[in-house]
């Protein structure tokens, strides 16, 4: 609701006023002022009756919360997990072939396709900045980041350089919401010391 999208406009905001029992639209309208209307669909002449005979009242706003570490939330963030990995190397004609034979993504993968109900594979949940943060760039003076993502790979201390073992994590976030996960295994032990090593900041803004 705070950034302009490529018409220079401000997505509204949904909510619902509970007088006129209208859902309404909450639309940013400069950078001091907001405008509130009756959602499409709604009986707008109806809500503003309800404006125009009330002194006082209230319009409900859904707060925007982290998403419960279930076991939908995991089997999609597994999803991505894959796809980053497929997408990482697909300039690399070898780069199909070598995660298709990986055998140490053959867990995760069952996880994907088949499931496996009542099992949540870890994920690391966390806001690392607003929903309607500003960012900027060289290009851009102000945009909204949608989402983004990146690969963290960490060498296994106990067993270093030999075969040079180690784990991929899938670090994404999604409108600020942070979401980390183990490809190799349901255990996120290497990303825990790691992100203690690194000041617990976000592997996307080192």
């Amino acid at each position: 609701m705070g950034i302009q999208n490529k018409r220079d406009l401000y997505t509204p905001g949904v909510g619902l006023h509970p007088a006129s029992r209208s859902k309404i639209h909450l639309r940013r309208e400069d950078d001091s002022s907001f405008s509130v209307s009756a959602a499409p669909g709604e009986d707008e002449a109806r809500f503003i009756e309800t404006l125009r005979t009330q002194k006082s009242g209230s319009l409900y706003l859904p707060a925007a919360e982290l998403p419960p570490t279930g076991y939908e939330t995991s089997r999609f963030i597994a999803k991505i997990g894959l796809e980053i990995l497929a997408q990482r190397g697909m300039d690399d004609p070898k780069w199909n072939e070598e995660i298709v034979n990986k055998v140490e993504l053959d867990d995760i993968r069952t996880y994907v396709r088949q499931g496996r109900p009542g099992v949540v594979w870890p994920v690391v949940i966390r806001r690392i900045y607003p929903a309607d943060f500003a960012f900027s760039d060289n290009l851009y003076p102000r945009f909204q980041m949608l989402h983004e993502w990146n690969l963290l790979w960490i060498e296994d201390p106990v067993k270093p350089i030999v075969g040079v073992r180690g784990e991929f994590y899938a670090v994404i976030a999604i409108f600020g919401v942070e979401y980390v996960i183990n490809l190799g295994g349901p255990d996120l032990y290497g990303y825990e010391r790691w992100r203690k090593k690194n000041g617990d900041r976000s592997f996307l803004y080192r």
